[in-house]
C-alpha cells in the first residue's frame, strides 16, 4: 500500500498561519478582537482539471487511480463544514466498481449530505470516463476511504472575523479566472486587510471622521490582499475586486479582517516564492506528490493493459504451435512480428511506469529534505520528516521492482532467427 500523509497539512498550515486577530478598527481594545479562522488551504489546480490516461480498458490499478486523481476535487469537496450533519466526523467509504452494465460509485458515510455525496461521486466519474470493463472479465472493484479534519473545514457562526475569512475561502472556487497567470506554477500567498464599512457610514463617508484620524471608505467592502511575490500581482488585483463584490456586511462603523489566502496547486512546481511560510512550501510539495503518485497508478494501470494484451498473444501463439492442425501450426510463423510488437509494447510501458515513479520519488526527496531541514530548527517537524522518507522508500523500492521487471521482459522477448 502506498503512503498517504496528506493528514498532517493541516496540522502543520495551522501552526503556520494561526494566530490571526482581528477589531472593530485600530483601535479596538483587545476584548473587541477576535481570532481569524477558517484558514483552509485552497488548490487551484482544481480549477483546471485534467484528466488522467487511464487507458480504455479497466484492470486492477485503474481505480486506485481514477480515486488518487480525484482527491484534489473531494477534498474542495469537503471543504465547506455544511456538507457534513453537525457532531458527525466526516470519514467515509467510496465503493467504485466497473462491469458490463458500466461504473457504479456509491459512498458510505455517517452524516454526509447529498449535496457532498453527488459532489464525490462526480468528482470520481469525470476520471472514469470513457472506461469500460474487460471484454468476460470480472467486475473490478475498489473500496477507498475518505477523511476531513474538522480544523480543515469552513465553519461559519465561529465570530464575525471567521466568517468574513469563510465566505471568501467558499468563494474562491467561483474565482478560477482569477488564477489564469499562475495556472502552472506554484501560486504566491495573499494575505492583507479587508475592511467593512457599515452601509449608512460609507454613504456619508466624506462626513465621517474615522477613529484613527485618516478616512473612512464610501465602499461597504475595501479588500487590500497583497502578493507574497511579484508573479502575483494580477492575480491580487483579481481577488480583491471579487471580494469587493462579495455582499459582505458588519454591524461595526467599520470591521477591519486580517485576511489570509494559502493557495496550492497540484498542477504546480514544488518551488515557491523564497519567503513563503514553511508549513506552505511543504503543503505545495504534497499537493505536487499526491498528483504524482496518481499519475504513476495511471502509468501503472496502462502498463497492465499492456501486459494483459501481450499475454493473449503469447497465449495464441502457443495454441498454434502446440495445435494439432498443420494449417493453425503454419500460423504461428506470422505471428512471431506481432509477438515481437507486443513485447516491445510492454517493455516501453515499462519505462513509462518507472519514469513516473521516478518524477513522484524526485518531488518525496524535495519534501524530506524541507522537513530535515525545518526539524533542524523546530523538532515539530519530525512526523512530517518520518512520513516523508517513509514514502520515498516505499517509491523507491517500486522503482527498484519496477526495472528488474522491464529487464526481465525485455529478455524475454522473442527473437527471429536467421
Amino acid at each position: 500500500m502506498r503512503r498517504q500523509f496528506s493528514w498532517m497539512i493541516g496540522f502543520l498550515i495551522l501552526a503556520c498561519a494561526g494566530g490571526q486577530s482581528s477589531g472593530g478598527g485600530a483601535g479596538a481594545a483587545p476584548t473587541e478582537r477576535q481570532k481569524v479562522q477558517n484558514l483552509v488551504p485552497f488548490d487551484i489546480g482544481t480549477c483546471f482539471p485534467s484528466k488522467l490516461d487511464l487507458g480504455k480498458t479497466a484492470n486492477e490499478y485503474t481505480l486506485q487511480a481514477a480515486f488518487r486523481g480525484a482527491r484534489p476535487a473531494i477534498n474542495e469537496c469537503l471543504t465547506d463544514a455544511k456538507v457534513q450533519a453537525a457532531g458527525s466526523a466526516t470519514k467515509g467509504k467510496v465503493t467504485m466498481s466497473i462491469d458490463g452494465s458500466g461504473t457504479n460509485v456509491t459512498l458510505a458515510s455517517d452524516g454526509l449530505q447529498p449535496a457532498g455525496a453527488a459532489c464525490i461521486e462526480k468528482a470520481i466519474r469525470a476520471q472514469l470516463e470513457g472506461i469500460s470493463a474487460p471484454a468476460g472479465g470480472k467486475p473490478v472493484t475498489l473500496d477507498a476511504p475518505f477523511e476531513r479534519e474538522p480544523n480543515s473545514m469552513v465553519r461559519m457562526g465561529v465570530n464575525e472575523a471567521s466568517d468574513v475569512q469563510g465566505a471568501i475561502r467558499l468563494a474562491l472556487p467561483q474565482w478560477c479566472s482569477c488564477f489564469e497567470p499562475v495556472k502552472t506554477q506554484a501560486p504566491p500567498e495573499l494575505a492583507g486587510s479587508v475592511t467593512l464599512t457599515r452601509e449608512d457610514v460609507a454613504k456619508y463617508a466624506d462626513k465621517v471622521p474615522a477613529k484613527d484620524g485618516g478616512t473612512v471608505s464610501s465602499k461597504a467592502v475595501t479588500a487590500a490582499l497583497q502578493a507574497s511575490d511579484p508573479s502575483g500581482t494580477q492575480v491580487a488585483s483579481c481577488v480583491n475586486q471579487r471580494i469587493e463584490a462579495l455582499p459582505l456586511k458588519s454591524a461595526n462603523e467599520q470591521f477591519i479582517v486580517p485576511s489570509q489566502l494559502l493557495l496550492l496547486n497540484s498542477h504546480g512546481s514544488t518551488t515557491m516564492p523564497a519567503n513563503t511560510p514553511p508549513a506552505l512550501q511543504f503543503a505545495q510539495m504534497d499537493a505536487v506528490r499526491e498528483l504524482r503518485q496518481a499519475e504513476a497508478f495511471a502509468a501503472l494501470a496502462r502498463r497492465q493493459n499492456v501486459a494483459n494484451a501481450y499475454d493473449a498473444q503469447v497465449q495464441a501463439y502457443q495454441a498454434a504451435v502446440n495445435s494439432k492442425d498443420s494449417k493453425k501450426r503454419k500460423t504461428a510463423t506470422f505471428m512471431v512480428k506481432d509477438l515481437k510488437g507486443g513485447c516491445a509494447a510492454l517493455v516501453k510501458a515499462d519505462d513509462e511506469y518507472t519514469k513516473a515513479l521516478e518524477s513522484e520519488a524526485a518531488v518525496e526527496q524535495q519534501a524530506l529534505t524541507l522537513a530535515q531541514t525545518l526539524k533542524a530548527k523546530d523538532p515539530a517537524w519530525g512526523e512530517a520528516e518520518k512520513a516523508s522518507a517513509g514514502a520515498l522508500s516505499d517509491t523507491q523500492k517500486q522503482i527498484e521492482a519496477s526495472k528488474q521487471l522491464r529487464t526481465a521482459n525485455e529478455k524475454a522477448c522473442p527473437k527471429e532467427k536467421y
